[in-house]
């Protein structure tokens, strides 16, 4: 079978392999107050750690802002509060630029309903602000049909085979995209099996290929 159908065959197999195990609060953004700015915050305080750090830094950053958060009230926190109250997620400097950055150069009216594409392109401007948060934040608040593709999705598609080791992000997620079905929820449910297969199966190290429901038809291809 060529590249045409792979995708799909991969994200079905993982889907139904996890089917029952998926927990939302496994993951940051279901932790929040559900306000546009907190999904889009706490993305960015789960980059380079997990779950569980990210939503420690959210709840002591509403706690300190209140909720739902407000530019002004980040703004008037300013940089330092904010990366005293966001330390457990590391790297707090750099996020807390990101997040004074995205509360300087979005609106919430904006973010509610600015066209998904245009406030992507907007996300994408500001400092700090990269393709996957933008693209978590259009599919998992806004419901645009749209792929986020992480480390352990990045990871899985090229082991499969389906993509190569130096594909950039929006050639993988294109390629996602191209034999998904154009259905949010789906979108959704398909990122975050992925995600879980990558933490809990097709691991970076010492993956359990013999419990994977793809091995017989996986490259595995090296990373």
């Amino acid at each position: 079978m060529g590249s045409i159908g792979r995708v799909r065959q991969l994200v079905e197999s993982v889907i139904e392999f996890h089917i029952g195990e998926l927990k939302l609060e496994e993951f940051a953004v279901f932790n929040t107050r559900g306000d546009p700015l907190s999904v889009i915050v706490a993305t960015i305080l789960s980059q380079n750690t997990n779950d569980k750090n990210a939503v420690r830094a959210y709840k002591t950053l509403a706690e300190v802002v209140g909720t739902p958060l407000k530019p002004e009230a980040l703004l008037a926190l300013g940089v330092e509060g904010i990366a005293r109250a966001i330390r457990v997620s590391g790297m707090h400097q750099v996020k807390a630029r990101a997040i004074v950055n995205l509360a300087n150069s979005v609106t919430i009216q904006e973010l509610e309903e600015l066209e998904p594409m245009s406030l992507r392109s907007k996300l994408l401007s500001v400092p700090g602000i990269g393709y996957k948060t933008a693209d978590v934040f259009l599919l998992m608040y806004r419901r645009y049909p749209i792929f986020p593709v992480d480390t352990h999705i990045r990871r899985i598609l090229v082991r499969y085979g389906v993509v190569r080791p130096g594909d950039s992000y929006e050639r993988i997620r294109l390629t996602v995209e191209g034999e998904l079905p154009r259905d949010p929820e789906y979108l959704m449910r398909a990122h975050l099996s992925l995600i879980r297969h990558g933490r809990t199966v097709c691991k970076a190290l010492r993956p359990r290929c013999g419990d994977c429901p793809v091995a017989s038809t996986c490259l595995k291809v090296a990373v």
